[in-house]
């Protein structure tokens, strides 16, 4: 433990950085197999679950963290049933803009930048910047959500198109 960083915020900032790194690749490619869509969404929830495990020890409300998570996935469902989809020869193709992939990265930035002020509050260790770890949380949270709403909503797209029926 040094200055209150402990092996769960090593955790973190592992987690968010692998969320970086996969929607980077995410981003470059032209066909996403389903594994890909999921892998970001599921680090960036790692870390929200645990940076909301971290606040509910503060004795934070636990509906917050579960608003933010569903608020999430409602914002992300509503972009998964916006993004484009065509079929090549192959198989079906996510149609993105490059704005749109652009998106996804500074979403999985977000989350990178809130186990960040997490990992600096718990640094300093002051008492007045608890509001800005429960901050971290319910971003990460809804960063988190949005991720998954996105790529779920994306896979049953996808895999609709691929039987016939979009």
């Amino acid at each position: 433990m040094i200055h209150n960083l402990t092996l769960v915020h090593l955790l973190l900032v592992g987690a968010a950085g692998g969320c970086i790194y996969l929607s980077l690749r995410e981003v470059r490619r032209r066909y996403i197999s389903t594994w890909r869509l999921f892998a970001p969404a599921v680090l960036a929830l790692f870390a929200g679950g645990i940076l909301s495990l971290l606040q509910l020890a503060e004795r934070q409300p636990p509906w917050l963290f579960g608003a933010a998570l569903a608020t999430g996935f409602v914002v992300g469902a509503a972009r998964g049933m916006m993004i484009g989809i065509k079929h090549d020869m192959y198989r079906p193709q996510v149609n993105l803009t490059q704005a749109a992939k652009l998106l996804l990265l500074w979403v999985a930035i977000v989350v990178g930048a809130a186990v960040a002020v997490e990992c600096l509050c718990a640094f300093l260790a002051r008492a007045d910047l608890k509001i800005f770890r429960l901050g971290a949380a319910l971003v990460a949270m809804f960063c988190g959500g949005a991720m998954l709403g996105r790529a779920l909503l994306l896979t049953i797209r996808l895999h609709r198109a691929d039987r016939g029926g979009s």
